[in-house]
């Protein structure tokens, strides 16, 4: 049995904005869906969040953090040979990167180079005994959190609206990291395919104000 107040803490210090992994910077292609305005209001921002935690990257990242978290060796290479395109692997290879750094300098852990993002988050949680859970559950709230800052500068939309979305996306956050807790890689797949091609189309973008 894991100390639990313990462990929010730490996940709550991992997942904060103020932990520089740089998360703000990426926009996991969202920037493009709004510039093409198939993200336009706080409705269609919820409705696009919630598909990638659904259907998309944000459940397979969950996947990826349980396997990371029970040791399979070999999920780090499937993990980035399943990006969907050359952006997606640099986001998940340079937060992996900035995530590592922090977790080595400042935790009890020891991290080798090289590690996504969601592989890199499961071993660090496996090496200090932080429940699998809520370790899942903050990695999607702090996912969804990023995306919904993304919509908040640039749809725009009000930081109030901002604040509904992420409410409104609880109970689906809280359903994923109690499921995907339990279940297998066997459970890998993907139909957020609009959310894919904007990340793929991301790379042309010129302006661009995010990363991703």
């Amino acid at each position: 049995m894991t100390d639990q107040y313990h462990d929010m803490m730490v996940l709550q210090a991992w997942f904060s904005p103020a932990f520089p992994t740089g998360a703000f910077s990426y926009s996991h292609g969202l920037e493009t869906a709004i510039q093409e305005e198939r993200v336009h209001d706080a409705a269609s921002l919820k409705d696009w969040i919630a598909t990638i935690l659904d259907h998309g990257s944000g459940r397979n990242d969950a996947l990826f953090i349980k396997a990371a978290y029970d040791g399979d060796e070999a999920v780090n290479d499937l993990c980035l040979s399943l990006c969907s395109s050359r952006e997606r692997q640099q986001e998940t290879v340079e937060l992996g990167q900035a995530f590592i750094r922090t977790v080595n300098a400042s935790y009890d852990v020891d991290l080798p180079d090289g590690l996504a993002y969601p592989v890199a988050v499961g071993q660090a949680a496996r090496q200090m005994g932080l429940d699998l859970e809520l370790t899942i559950q903050g990695y999607l709230q702090a996912f969804a959190a990023s995306l919904i800052s993304v919509g908040v500068r640039i749809i725009p939309v009000g930081q109030q609206a901002g604040q509904d979305c992420l409410v409104a996306l609880t109970p689906t956050i809280r359903a994923l990291a109690e499921g995907l807790s339990q279940a297998s890689l066997n459970e890998l797949g993907g139909a957020a395919f609009l959310s894919d091609l904007m990340a793929m189309k991301h790379e042309q973008s010129s302006p661009r104000i995010y990363r991703t």
